[in-house]
């Protein structure tokens, strides 16, 4: 047998180790590469609404919003706003733009409204209610003490900028003076909550490929001579790791809640099933091939909604179809790995 199969087998295991273990900790890499800097901007009630309401959770610029809305289909918004109320149907045009729109006050064509927007389901029909008010209203609604601020935004407030991963936006008050705190550059900081996000994706990822190679490694030094060495009952035992490999990673790396001692685990374990897809697929063991893909996410599904409710209905086939996907990688190495049928027999 030519030493080179063995060889370069491997290494292609070690290469998935160490990609592995790169996705496993590219959360708390993205989580923890901040380098976001927020400023404290002066300011006086009436100046500066884009800031205001970009910073600010209680008030939305209705005009920045509006602004790929076609005007004929504003009328109801011209309305409320000059006569304090619309009652009618909305375009649906205008009704997918503004349905979400739940602040108190809305900036509207240089003014700062009261808004209430009520709508009536499975119809475009609503109810518009804008009550112009002053901007000192909206200011000591919404406004929050710098004493009672995270020290991130009293940083930025003493000395006009802060650096943080995550510091909370908004309008405070100190000694009569207004303070915006807002990101120097809105674009970094939404490359930054992507980055997290998608560090936060790829983590049962990468577990899922540091079990797989794990367990190939594993079997690779028992069995140093044969190329393929998986059987359905290997690479189940190959896929399981996930599990313990999951819990390590959450308990010593994590929060440590219920919900992630569940859901991190379920996800890497989807993942890592690949390998035994790669497998039965080699062996054309079709109907066991679809019990597997099934019966994966069953169980994902009801194991996700266990801990998070209905939201489990949904991010449980997420994470199914994200395991799957990514599962592709441990599939290729089930397949490259796999024993023919007859060979399993005589394990």
């Amino acid at each position: 047998m030519s030493r080179s199969f063995p060889s370069i087998r491997t290494v292609a295991i070690l290469l998935l180790l160490i990609v592995g273990s790169t996705l496993s900790f590219a959360f708390h890499a993205t989580a923890g590469d901040a380098t976001i800097t927020y400023e404290a901007t002066p300011v006086e009630p009436g100046e500066n609404p884009k800031l205001v309401t970009h910073a600010t959770s209680n008030v939305t610029d209705l005009d920045e919003l509006l602004s790929d809305t076609s005007s004929q289909y504003q009328q109801p918004i011209r309305t409320a706003a000059a006569t304090g109320t619309y009652n009618g149907t909305l375009s649906s045009e205008l009704h997918i733009v503004i349905e979400d729109v739940e602040t108190p006050y809305v900036w509207y064509n240089g003014s700062y409204y009261v808004w209430t927007l009520s709508t009536h389901r499975e119809t475009t029909d609503a109810t518009i209610q804008m009550r112009q008010t002053d901007p000192e209203t909206v200011f000591t609604s919404v406004v929050r003490p710098v004493a009672k601020a995270p020290p991130e935004v009293q940083t930025a407030i003493e000395t006009g900028t802060t650096t943080g991963p995550v510091v909370r936006p908004g309008l405070y008050h100190q000694d009569g003076t207004y303070y915006v705190v807002a990101p120097e550059n809105e674009a970094a900081l939404g490359i930054h909550i992507v980055s997290i996000f998608v560090g936060f994706i790829l983590m049962p990822v990468g577990r899922g490929y540091v079990a797989v190679a794990l367990g190939l490694l594993g079997y690779r030094y028992r069995d140093p001579t044969r190329d393929r060495l998986l059987t359905v009952r290997r690479a189940t035992a190959v896929a399981a790791l996930a599990v313990p490999i999951a819990l390590f990673g959450t308990a010593l790396f994590e929060s440590g809640s219920l919900t992630r001692f569940v859901t991190g685990p379920a996800s890497a374990t989807v993942v890592a099933s690949g390998v035994v897809a790669g497998v039965l697929t080699a062996q054309r063991r079709w109907l066991r091939l679809v019990g597997l893909t099934i019966g994966i996410g069953l169980l994902t599904t009801v194991a996700m909604s266990a801990v998070q409710g209905t939201a489990g209905l949904v991010f449980g086939p997420l994470a199914v179809f994200l395991g799957l996907v990514t599962g592709v990688v441990p599939f290729g190495y089930g397949y490259a790995f796999a024993q023919t049928a007859s060979r399993e027999s005589t394990q």
